[in-house]
């Protein structure tokens, strides 16, 4: 008796620490609940590719380097077409007299270098070229970069479909696979049957994880093309990963003429265009090179001031200078500016194949995704939807042996993963169709305009 009165206290206190030790845990677990949601989120819970498009501009390093690029070349080549300053000479001459004193002149002169006016002209207009040149540069970047957001933007879309789908399926075998475990309970389903629905449970669970992570990868890289410096360098990994896009995978028509596209291209892509700019800046340049072999002529004038021990009086100076081509006569800047002149020629017809190269393949490939994408969704794709659940059904009424289930398994989940990839591959396409045409994030896209991935009615 003595005994039980003398432990009840040792079973109190354990009790004590005990409680005290779940009190502990739970204060740790809301304070790191209250972190987390303290941590703010670097994107919204549901991204749209308007507010994607709105974040790149404003916060993509490259297009900031593009930018800086096009303000270098255009201010250093405004400063190659500047007058050349003057300059200011002031000086003082010492004598002294026979008859003693000292005599002194003092001069302050401006001298001005006069160039040619139409070396200055040709010049300037090299000048106007060149920053037409910087400004389609940065256009064809503005193009690269919503054409790289779009594209890792379709592949968050795709990834996320990919998950939904593969989820799906795989709940759909882990129920088989439980109702092969009852069966096998029961005595009416083999060892090796039993082993094989568990595997693939397994692959199709695999199949599920390798997508799970390709999602989380893909809403990374969209992620760090649109986010300033400054959160993707504090936020939390999570924060970058757990936000989901408001798109959804639809496929447009295509019926768009190839010689239309072609003719916006050309008219419109800031590859082609910053050719052609550099080929009439560089044939101006030539134009001020071969007129700057005229010899410059250098003005000066100036006031002089002579102090005599009799009294000081006031003059002036005035000159003209002309140099002379005696030892460089500006043939070789000449040559030196033709062989860049043709080199900017060949620059330009070498973009315009290769505008032409890219409209074409992505045309053709736009055709083909959409060309496939029509006969399979109505003749193979169409009857696979509902494929995994009647083969289910057949197997469990005993007209279906387990060979039949796992293939039904393995078509169903080709047949949807193969319809994700055709949506997504044409989209791609007609992404790339449009960059190739030099559609910009100002612009409206002919082809694959945003509310083509906005979610679905």
């Amino acid at each position: 008796m003595q005994r039980a009165l003398t432990s009840s206290p040792t079973l109190w206190h354990s009790h004590g620490y005990g409680l005290s030790l779940v009190l502990l845990i739970g204060v740790l677990t809301l304070l790191s609940t209250l972190r987390v949601q303290a941590q703010p989120r670097a994107l919204p819970d549901s991204l749209t590719l308007e507010t994607a498009t709105s974040l790149m501009m404003a916060n993509n390093p490259g297009l900031r380097a593009a930018q800086a690029d096009a303000d270098y070349t255009t201010r250093n080549a405004r400063d190659a077409a500047l007058w050349p300053n003057p300059s200011v000479q002031a000086g003082q001459t010492s004598i002294p007299l026979p008859t003693g004193g000292t005599e002194r002149e003092t001069e302050l002169g401006l001298t001005q270098t006069l160039p040619y006016p139409g070396s200055k002209r040709a010049q300037r207009r090299a000048a106007t070229h060149t920053s037409e040149a910087a400004r389609f540069s940065y256009q064809e970047a503005q193009a690269q970069a919503f054409h790289e957001l779009r594209t890792r933007y379709l592949n968050v879309v795709a990834a996320e479909a990919r998950v939904q789908a593969l989820q799906q399926l795989t709940d759909a075998v882990t129920e088989a696979a439980n109702a092969a475990d009852v069966r096998y309970e029961e005595g009416d389903f083999s060892p090796f049957g039993r082993a094989r629905m568990r595997v693939a449970v397994s692959d199709f669970e695999n199949a599920l994880a390798d997508a799970t992570v390709s999602r989380r990868n893909a809403r990374l890289r969209l992620a760090a093309h649109i986010l300033p410096d400054s959160t993707m360098q504090a936020a939390a990994p999570e924060t970058l990963t757990t936000y989901t896009v408001a798109g959804t995978l639809q496929a447009p028509s295509f019926d768009a003429e190839y010689d239309a596209l072609r003719t916006q291209a050309l008219a419109q892509r800031g590859l082609l265009n910053a050719a052609e700019a550099r080929v009439d800046a560089e044939q101006q340049q030539l134009r001020a090179t071969r007129l700057g072999r005229i010899p410059n002529i250098n003005l000066s004038l100036g006031s002089v001031l002579r102090d005599q021990p009799g009294g000081a009086a006031w003059g002036y100076q005035a000159g003209i200078s002309i140099d002379l081509p005696t030892w460089d006569s500006g043939r070789t800047r000449v040559r030196t500016q033709e062989a860049q002149q043709q080199r900017a020629q060949a620059q330009h017809a070498d973009a315009k194949r290769a505008v032409e190269v890219e409209l074409r393949s992505a045309y053709t490939e736009a055709q083909s995704y959409r060309t496939r994408i029509d006969r399979l969704s109505g003749e193979v794709l169409a009857s696979t939807d509902s494929l995994l659940q009647q083969a289910q059904y057949v197997y469990e009424e005993g007209e279906l042996n387990l060979v039949g289930l796992l293939d039904a398994m393995e078509a169903a989940r080709s047949a949807r993963l193969l319809q994700i990839d055709l949506v997504a591959g044409y989209l791609r396409r007609l992404s790339a169709l449009e960059y190739a045409m030099g559609v910009r994030p100002t612009d409206t896209p002919p082809l694959l305009p945003a509310d083509r991935l906005a979610p679905a009615d």
